[in-house]
């Protein structure tokens, strides 16, 4: 949450703390709950993704909490919104484009994976599941690392890259440098208009929800839609590789 500001960022804890009753809140009865003025409610919702807080009210009304027994309403939000972003990002799943990812894998002469921050823990296991299939395959997760081995990403070469945002820059300037030198690209991302999107061969885009909360001016942000999106194009690799034998 560290573009909005300390009034919007106060307003939207208040928002995820208050996430069950939004529905029956007015703008007005949300400004007074959260000591903070119509424009600032609008202002915090419009930066989560939302047209207004009309739009966000409704979304949360058409999202029916999960029924299992034992767990608060507040504790059914929080696992609502993770069920949101499994299915969401299931649902955005292109079988086209995991096939074509699918087969550039296994035409890659060499795999090199770029990844930052917590997203290096999907890239450890997409890692760790391609060697199971002994591909030539190597993890880069620091910026000068980045740069360096993108000048050797020839067209023989496939590059995986992963961002939950798709612009961070330390991992897509080195990526204009792939395109330079002939070599592929497949993101794995959550925004079907980023600019690494715009760079890659092949995309597949999971879905982020817009209702997680962050306490934190740190990105610890929910991976859950790069892990899916990594379990399905090693699922259907195998699935690929087993058929080949027959």
């Amino acid at each position: 949450m560290s573009n909005l500001t300390n009034a919007e960022r106060y307003t939207w804890e208040v928002i995820q703390e208050n996430y069950e009753k939004i529905p029956q809140i007015s703008i007005s009865e949300l400004a007074e709950l959260a000591h903070v003025s119509l424009s600032t409610v609008n202002r915090t919702v419009r930066k989560k993704g939302f047209a207004g807080y009309g739009e966000f009210r409704y979304s949360i009304r058409e999202k029916k909490l999960p029924e299992i027994s034992g767990f608060s309403t507040e504790v059914l939000s929080a696992i609502a919104k993770n069920e949101d972003e499994l299915l969401q990002t299931i649902n955005n799943i292109s079988a086209q484009e995991v096939e074509e990812a699918v087969k550039m894998v296994d035409e890659a002469k060499e795999i090199l994976i770029f990844a930052r921050g917590l997203t290096i823990n999907v890239a450890n296991e997409l890692l760790r599941k391609l060697q199971l299939f002994h591909k030539p395959v190597s993890l880069y997760d620091d910026p000068e690392q980045i740069t360096y081995y993108a000048q050797f990403a020839t067209a023989d070469k496939l590059v995986l890259a992963l961002s939950l945002s798709g612009e961070n820059p330390e991992i897509n300037i080195p990526l204009k440098t792939v395109r330079q030198q002939g070599g592929k690209i497949i993101a794995l991302t959550t925004d079907a208009e980023s600019e690494l999107t715009a760079l890659s061969d092949v995309s597949l885009i999971g879905y982020k929800s817009r209702l997680e909360v962050n306490y934190f001016d740190l990105d610890v942000h929910s991976r859950l839609p790069l892990f899916i999106l990594e379990r399905v194009l090693v699922d259907v690799y195998s699935i690929y590789q087993k058929e080949k034998e027959f």
